[in-house]
């Protein structure tokens, strides 16, 4: 009889602890937090509805994970220039929030696959190549699974040296 109090005793202490596993990370969701922060200081207000249409579904690493791309053209003229608009790149995770590997200004971007890979064809502001804004500046990056980042791939002819998928200055 005492064991089964004591064994029932362990089980409503049990039912009662918190738990410490953690939910599941709603990717969309963290990614707007972190957006909403980024924007408090543009002068429009933008709803959360108007913030998660800009998270858009992407595929970055072909590793099943769902990935996204926030291009801030959707927030309007404060956030582009003769440089382009802001483009993000966030990497799904299983278990975490979604991880930034790209931020940076660019004019154009051009999706494809070559293979089993996702390359990021970009245009950046001509002065990122050695010229002036209204030069032809292309970068290819890529999802380096080796390195845990985006790199910038070998391009032949003329193309940008910024290899840092992210523009801290932003």
């Amino acid at each position: 009889m005492r064991a089964r109090l004591v064994i029932a005793g362990l089980a409503a202490c049990l039912a009662l602890a918190p738990s410490h596993a953690k939910a599941p990370v709603d990717p969309r969701s963290a990614i707007a937090k972190r957006l909403t922060v980024d924007l408090r200081d543009d002068f429009t207000k933008h709803s959360q509805a108007t913030i998660r249409a800009a998270i858009k579904p992407v595929d970055i690493n072909s590793d099943g994970v769902q990935d996204w791309q926030v291009d801030w053209n959707a927030f309007g003229a404060a956030w582009c220039g003769t440089g382009g608009c802001r483009y993000q790149l966030w990497l799904g995770r299983r278990k975490a929030a979604p991880l930034l590997v790209f931020d940076r200004q660019m004019r154009e971007l051009d999706i494809q696959q070559r293979g089993a890979r996702t390359v990021f064809v970009f245009d950046f502001h001509g002065s990122e190549c050695g010229g002036t804004g209204n030069i032809a500046c292309p970068g290819e990056f890529s999802w380096s699974a080796k390195r845990g980042r985006m790199v910038l791939l070998p391009t032949p002819g003329k193309h940008t040296s910024m290899s840092n998928p992210i523009d801290y200055g932003q």
